[in-house]
């Protein structure tokens, strides 16, 4: 556990939010930011001026437009500039250069904790907001359930751990993300189901039981594929509640709110764990040498503003704020996947004769797998391209199963028949109904910060197969992970 900045005081509860464009949402997070008085240092600032603040956030976008000119101020999308040789310039365009005080780290063991911030005292009142919701099996979704169901164990008497869930109010909304607009017409039904889903799935029933679920009212951004508030989260909260917040990705869940109480002013400890690298989401969409840096500065003023403490699951995202973050893998995988891998290794060793087909030294023609979104930014095109190299080049012949939903399925389903590649697109799966059926795990993408499903592959014993690069810097610690930088290593793999 962390130090912890100072509490800023309490302010009013906010209004209803209204869904906003790119453009207003960025300039109402300009006036909003100036309102907040934040200091360089990412703490409260009682002496700076609204004219001061917008005069900080003047140079800023000042660093940001001066690089945009020594690029020729062109639409990277549409002058053909390659979007991913900006990122590395463009990464450190707006950041304002503020002496770092102090560098946050775990709390060793034996080492004091302050009482704000210990998550293990059973007494504490605990509350995680994310911004997804099982069936939609998403990070999301899926890692804060089991954080929060993790941490309900031996609390007891006052202490308490709740988890706070969107609700998508409009049916095509829940058709979109679920499949199935009539499977859930009200939050206790769609409670019912994820208290299952820890009971029986899971295998957590005791948290099941004694976790807290609590819901916002939401709505779907279908461009995005994303699930924001159109309410005031925070006033829904009880006052005498508000010892410890943990923000699943607190960026996403401040880009559409309105003014008011802040996090930090009612929690006395917030955490934000930061999921995802929206900069790289950015490099892929029109106008990326704009929208990129704009992209950058809004995700590390909403994580400083509304965070004590900030959690990035891997070192390839940017800074946010020096003073207040760190690097940690705070995600686990759930216990059937654990076991899948413990019975697999006792199937092999004791030369179980029903795994060889699958798993054994001498197979054949062992299954290799993808699993999750169906989306061009997950990879799934260059995973097409890695499946063609390898058989035009080497011989290969590939089938790879592809698991998973999303809008580009279908335009990939095409790709892969038009290249005469043997790819078969089926539905989402739960992860762990393939631990015996396939031995090797391809993931190419490199926009993940920390992608779940390749540590259930590697905790499940499969050979998981991804890129160099420092989002998978944690796994290459696992003997069953192999790591290629070229075509021809994938080959070689």
């Amino acid at each position: 556990m962390c130090d912890l900045s100072t509490p800023h005081p309490r302010a009013s509860r906010r209004p209803r939010v209204r869904r906003r464009s790119f453009p207003i949402l960025l300039v109402a997070s300009l006036l909003a930011l100036a309102r907040a008085r934040v200091s360089p240092d990412g703490s409260p600032d009682p002496l700076a001026s609204e004219g001061e603040q917008l005069s900080r956030l003047r140079s800023s976008w000042g660093s940001a437009f001066d690089e945009i000119r020594s690029l020729g101020g062109r639409n990277a999308t549409e002058e053909g500039v390659d979007n991913r040789h900006l990122a590395a310039r463009m990464a450190n365009v707006v950041r304002v250069k503020t002496p770092v005080p102090v560098i946050p780290a775990p709390a060793r063991e034996g080492e004091a904790v302050l009482p704000d911030t210990d998550l293990g005292d059973p007494t504490k009142r605990i509350w995680i907001v994310t911004s997804a919701s099982l069936p939609w099996m998403t990070g999301t979704a899926v890692n804060p359930l089991l954080r929060a169901a993790q941490l309900t164990r031996g609390r007891k008497g006052e202490g308490s751990v709740t988890l706070m869930l969107p609700w998508l109010e409009k049916a095509s909304d829940r058709q979109r993300v679920y499949g199935n607009a009539d499977k859930f017409s009200l939050p206790e039904e769609q409670e019912e189901d994820v208290r299952r889903w820890l009971r029986e799935t899971a295998g957590m029933a005791d948290a099941a039981e004694r976790l807290r679920i609590r819901w916002y009212a939401a709505w779907l951004e279908r461009a995005e594929n994303s699930i924001y508030s159109t309410g005031d989260i925070i006033g829904t909260i009880p006052e005498e509640e508000v010892d410890i917040c943990v923000l699943e990705e607190p960026e996403h869940l401040n880009w559409y709110r309105a003014p008011g109480d802040s996090w930090t002013s009612k929690f006395k400890h917030v955490i934000g764990i930061v999921h995802t690298n929206y900069f790289f989401y950015a490099l892929e969409q029109p106008a990326a040498v704009l929208r990129a840096p704009a992209m950058k500065l809004l995700c590390s003023w909403m994580c400083r503003s509304h965070c004590h403490r900030i959690i990035k699951l891997s070192g390839t995202l940017a800074v946010f704020a020096p003073e207040k973050e760190l690097v940690s893998n705070v995600h686990g995988v759930r216990e059937g996947f654990l076991s899948a891998g413990k019975d697999l290794a006792r199937a092999l060793r004791s030369h179980d004769p029903r795994v060889a087909p699958t798993f054994g030294a001498d197979a054949e023609s062992p299954r290799v797998y993808f699993i999750g979104k169906m989306l061009w930014s997950k990879g799934i095109g260059t995973l097409i391209d890695l499946v063609e190299f390898a058989e035009r080049n080497a011989g290969l012949k590939v089938a790879v199963d592809m698991y998973g939903g999303g809008p580009d399925r279908e335009a990939a389903e095409k790709r892969a028949k038009e290249m005469n590649i043997h790819m078969t697109f089926h539905g989402p799966v739960d992860h762990v109904k393939l631990a015996e059926t396939h031995k090797i795990f391809i993931n190419p993408s490199t926009s993940e910060v920390l992608c779940t499903t390749v540590a259930e592959a590697l905790a499940m014993g499969k050979f998981v197969i991804i890129p160099s690069h420092p989002s998978n810097e944690f796994f290459e610690q696992f003997p069953n992970c192999l790591n290629y930088s070229s075509e021809e290593e994938f080959v070689g793999e």
